[in-house]
């Protein structure tokens, strides 16, 4: 119960914060984790302090952060995000090529204290052929304070979970302190409605072995399974930690998602439930547009949800990695004085459930 609290009031606490101070605090939690993390194999009691350091972390994300799309292919069609329907537009699938990289990095020194999330709007980080290595090279920019990663986990084989522990043994591998693995459901069936890929047990192998893998090595990476689901579906945290971590591996922690975000574009899906619009009042712009996505095809973009980005719709691009940075952030400026002063809501924003106000 007492634990329960702290959680609450912290989570209170780091909500009410504004950006700067928020970024201070998970920089100290991640410099904690990381002295904790070098003995906790010999020191089972430093593992709830370790925990509580990853509760601490994954809250202070704030509002603008950075998403790098190494790769905007996918390897599954889920039901809940429009890459299915980008599919059959003229957008250029591909993965992140070095040259764009280069100029991307060079535009990083804009930036203090950031988080890195390597989540696509879609795609999948894992099919770049390269992943790990360009990683390697964003998160030794000076100005990275810590990383986050998405995936689904369909491409965790043997040899990407080597490359995985390779890198978080690395120098600078500390910084990526999270990963974030999407599973639809706890089931073949529901997992394949949901992803329409038949790929559950492949996945639900892989991050058993990974899980594994990270506790023969004494690595303390916070592993966050989130777990999606049909309408109806019940939460059942000890039914996934079953079926994921027989190594018992003590950093990982499950969510499940009941209800998803959607807009007024968002073609949606009998099968899931979603959120609903409960803010109509959106005089100031979304937080979310403090945000920048680096995209795999070299565009530079203002936030980086999975609805942000919709079919034939550029309305919150900035501009190319060949811009300045200048011109990005007037274009930025643009867009949210269009919002506040003109009442010009881009059509990805309109109606959307994921809005936060500046």
């Amino acid at each position: 119960m007492l634990n329960s609290k702290i959680k609450t009031a912290t989570e209170l606490l780091l909500k009410s914060m504004p950006e700067t101070p928020l970024q201070w605090i998970a920089s100290v939690f991640s410099g904690l984790k990381k002295r904790l993390a070098r003995s906790w194999k010999q020191h089972r009691r430093y593992k709830k302090f370790i925990r509580f350091c990853d509760f601490v972390i994954t809250r202070c994300n704030g509002d603008r952060f950075i998403e790098f799309e190494l790769s905007n292919i996918c390897n599954a069609q889920c039901v809940f995000c429009p890459y299915p329907d980008l599919l059959r537009t003229d957008k250029k699938f591909m993965h992140m090529s070095d040259e764009i990289l280069d100029q991307n990095l060079s535009k990083l020194s804009h930036f203090r204290q950031a988080l890195i999330s390597f989540t696509p709007t879609t795609g999948d980080t894992l099919l770049h052929p390269g992943w790990d290595t360009s990683i390697l090279r964003i998160i030794a920019d000076k100005h990275i304070a810590r990383a986050t990663m998405f995936t689904n986990a369909i491409r965790l084989d043997g040899d990407n979970r080597r490359r995985f522990a390779d890198l978080l043994n690395s120098t600078n591998g500390h910084k990526l302190s999270e990963l974030y693995f999407s599973v639809g459901g706890l089931d073949a069936a529901v997992y394949k409605a949901l992803y329409k890929v038949d790929r559950f047990e492949a996945v639900s192998g892989n991050i058993s072995e990974f899980l594994h893998l990270l506790s023969k090595s004494g690595l303390s990476t916070g592993v966050h399974i989130h777990v999606k689901m049909p309408a109806g579906m019940q939460a059942d945290a000890a039914k996934a930690d079953k079926l994921f971590n027989a190594a018992g591996y003590p950093f990982v922690y499950y969510s499940f998602s009941a209800l998803y975000y959607s807009n007024d574009r968002y073609t949606r899906n009998a099968l899931i439930d979603y959120r609903s619009d409960v803010t109509p009042d959106k005089a100031k712009a979304c937080a979310y547009l403090q945000k920048t996505r680096f995209a795999a095809d070299g565009s530079i973009w203002a936030d980086g949800c999975v609805i942000s980005e919709m079919p034939g719709d550029s309305a919150l691009k900035l501009g190319e990695h060949t811009d300045s940075w200048p011109q990005l952030e007037a274009a930025r400026s643009k867009l949210i004085h269009g919002w506040e002063a003109e009442g010009d809501i881009p059509a990805p924003c309109q109606g959307c459930t994921m809005y936060r106000s500046r």
